[in-house]
């Protein structure tokens, strides 16, 4: 059991580790153009996210309607699925453990990214708002919409330094305009 739960453990980590590289290879080939005549994605996120929610004001939802934060509830699965046949194999031929951990890593990898997306660009003062980790991707979020060429990852900016896309803010994000539909009561 011991044994198992290290293969599982393991191999969670090195599955968020690979959805790092996994969310920069996608953002960067599928979501800023279109890849192979396929251009959902790119349309979703480079033509209609990017122009909504700019690197200014606009960046927070603010009193607009929330539309263009998430991918579409039928994209939520595509990471597992996506990888099945792999994992399947990983079960059959090596162990159970080794398969499970990356499936978790990879569904909760993609429910940090969709929720803390949202989150950035719609701020309600929630918790973890103010904690420098969140403080951190959103500065990194923010200057991917300043430049779309940079800060490819949202959740794990580790594939963004390592390949070398990680670019710093020039200058301070513009302070958030808190309305009435996102301020909380004091």
């Amino acid at each position: 059991m011991l044994e198992a739960l290290g293969i599982g453990t393991a191999t969670f980590i090195a599955g968020i580790i690979y959805a790092s590289f996994a969310e920069w290879v996608i953002h960067r080939h599928m979501m800023h153009k279109p890849i192979f005549g396929y251009s959902h994605f790119y349309v979703a996120h480079a033509q209609v996210h990017h122009a909504v929610y700019q690197a200014n004001d606009s960046y927070w939802l603010g009193d607009r309607k929330a539309e263009n934060l998430t991918f579409a509830p039928w994209a939520m699965p595509f990471p597992v699925l996506f990888h099945a046949p792999y994992l399947l194999a990983i079960g059959y031929w090596v162990s159970v453990p080794a398969a499970l951990g990356p499936v978790i890593a990879f569904t909760i990898y993609q429910a940090v990214y969709e929720y803390f997306h949202f989150c950035m660009h719609v701020p309600k003062d929630r918790w973890f708002e103010s904690n420098r980790i969140f403080k951190f991707v959103n500065e990194h979020h923010y200057q991917h919409h300043k430049n779309p060429k940079t800060n490819l990852n949202v959740v794990l900016p580790l594939a963004d330094i390592i390949l070398g896309t990680r670019k710093k803010l020039e200058e301070p994000m513009a302070p958030r305009q808190l309305t009435p539909t996102n301020k909380t009561v004091a």
